[in-house]
């Protein structure tokens, strides 16, 4: 992005951009490109995230229990938190099964599209569910994408085990269920290619599921 661009995105002053920009660049976390007179992030900027990360109190002994989820199915695990209305991936296992679906920590689905984030609202208490509901579905709107679609999503039985076809990318869904550690909400999430949820791949993510919660759970 240019300066001008920053100073729209953000409304701040151009000047106040451009010290800002310039500050960032010296610091090592921007780069800029002469050819295109605008700036990149660079990788100095994952140093910020993975701290926090490595300092949630659930993450590295969750590390353990994915490796073993992904072992045990061949597909991708991992353990996602509510960030805003999204969910970020705090841990990761990748499935060595050609029908697993690649992610990394610190990446974010929206919770509408995403297993992980119907998992995490399902087990919200009242009013924050509520409040997070309508957030989402004027978000939605804005974007011109189907509240219909996610209102039906919201319908989970009474385990909150969710699954999810093809909500995020036509060709991809997902297994997920809530768990409480530390006094936070969490949700555990496999993510498959959609062909992978036949009666005998479902139930053998479900089964994995139920018994990793059961052991992160306190």
């Amino acid at each position: 992005m240019t300066n001008g661009q920053i100073a729209r995105a953000t409304e701040l002053p151009p000047s106040t951009v451009s010290r800002l920009t310039d500050s960032l660049v010296q610091l090592g976390y921007l780069r800029f490109t002469s050819d295109q007179g605008a700036y990149r992030l660079t990788p100095k900027n994952l140093r910020l995230g993975y701290p926090v990360l490595a300092n949630t109190p659930l993450a590295s002994r969750a590390q353990r229990v994915l490796d073993e989820m992904s072992a045990e199915t061949g597909c991708t695990a991992a353990l996602a938190v509510r960030d805003e209305l999204h969910v970020a991936f705090l841990a990761t296992a990748r499935g060595r099964d050609l029908r697993s679906v690649p992610l990394a920590v610190g990446g974010r689905l929206p919770i509408s599209m995403s297993a992980a984030g119907i998992a995490l609202l399902a087990a919200m208490e009242e009013p924050q569910k509520t409040r997070l509901v309508r957030s989402i579905r004027s978000d939605l709107t804005a974007r011109g994408h189907s509240v219909k679609d996610f209102e039906e999503s919201l319908v989970v039985g009474r385990d909150l085990l969710v699954i999810n076809r093809g909500r995020w990318r036509s060709e991809i869904g997902g297994v997920a269920a809530p768990l409480r550690s530390g006094g936070e909400l969490y949700a555990l999430t496999f993510a498959v290619r959609v062909e992978y949820l036949d009666d005998d791949g479902e139930d053998r993510l479900l089964s994995s599921m139920r018994a990793a919660v059961d052991r992160l759970s306190d």
